[in-house]
């Protein structure tokens, strides 16, 4: 009852974000974040259609769901990067780049390693969540650091995407950690309560960062720029950072 209730309620939550941003109109200003709830809500409903009709695919179409969202988690951190950068086009260019790149990093000597250790599959499913989810939450340290080294607002709606994934994440992981330390059978009907409840706590904080559309507004704030010239900013110095990256991308 408690997993159907948790179910009941991350749909509710879903479709009211969707709704919300449709109302305001501001669907398009997080399209990666919205195509993701999409596609968790569709996949979700054809999972319970599968279930009901034919039961036999089921275990084949949840792996699968879960794989993809697993992936396009990393959407998420993209649509985050985006905003933290959008008045910056070369900057944003190369936040993807690092969002990427330290994805790519992190699945090479972190991830794919947990595939080649001699374990069962429900172990290298359990570490294959772990260090996806760390490789994530390390993306959004990076980002949200250099954030504040800028003195960038993350602003209502972005930091509540970042946090509600951070939720997510720290919990899921939590959650996978303990059923690897307890096992299936002591562990296994608190797992299967945990991952719903996980979701609902993540899309209650989307559901309350993007009630309404807030855009961040820009405060050029004077800071000593690197040497000690005085009257210069950070704001300025992104600027300066992202018209020498534009001519760097240019030649």
């Amino acid at each position: 009852m408690v997993v159907q209730i948790a179910i009941g309620l991350s749909y509710l939550l879903g479709v009211t974000i969707l709704v919300r941003g449709g109302k305001g109109g501001f669907l398009s200003k997080f399209s990666f974040f919205f195509s993701y709830l999409t596609y968790f809500l569709v996949t979700g409903l054809v999972g319970l259609l599968i279930l009901q009709v034919a039961p036999q695919y089921f275990p084949t179409f949840f792996w699968f769901r879960f794989f993809t969202l697993v992936v396009a988690e990393f959407a998420l951190l993209v649509e985050i990067g985006d905003h933290l950068f959008m008045a910056y086009p070369a900057l944003r260019l190369l936040g993807r780049a690092l969002t990427f790149g330290i994805a790519g990093v992190f699945l090479l000597l972190y991830i794919l390693p947990s595939f080649l250790a001699a374990r069962s599959s429900d172990m290298a499913v359990l570490e294959l969540v772990k260090r996806s989810a760390l490789t994530k939450v390390v993306i959004i340290v990076v980002l949200v650091a250099a954030a504040r080294y800028y003195r960038i607002s993350l602003g209502r709606n972005v930091g509540g995407i970042a946090l509600g994934l951070t939720a997510y994440l720290a919990i899921h992981t939590a959650n996978f950690a303990l059923a690897e330390h307890f096992g299936r059978v002591a562990y296994g009907p608190i797992f299967s309560m945990v991952g719903p409840l996980s979701q609902v706590v993540s899309l209650t904080i989307w559901a309350c960062a993007l009630w309404r559309y807030a855009p961040v507004e820009e405060h050029r704030l004077s800071f000593p720029a690197v040497g000690g010239a005085p009257g210069a900013s950070l704001t300025d110095q992104l600027g300066r950072y992202n018209a020498a990256l534009e001519k760097l991308l240019r030649r």
